[in-house]
């Protein structure tokens, strides 16, 4: 077996992987919008420029989720 072939079927089987763990990637962010309803939380201001959504919640915690890049 060729090098090439081999290198073809590794990158093919990367991608796969990825694709699969990108479409169950939702259910992880699933139980969020029912703790954010449950605390009353309300989004706040991010003030260091970084990609994070803060909101603050009646736990008198600040939570911060992800926002992906547009």
């Amino acid at each position: 077996m060729k090098t090439s072939h081999i290198m073809f079927g590794g990158i093919a089987f990367a991608v796969v992987a990825e694709a699969f763990l990108l479409m169950n990637n939702h259910r992880v962010e699933d139980g969020w919008e029912t703790f954010r309803d449950a605390h009353h939380c309300t989004p706040v201001a991010a003030t260091d420029g970084s990609n994070r959504a803060g909101y603050q919640c009646d736990d008198g915690q600040v939570h911060y989720r992800w926002r992906q890049m547009r």
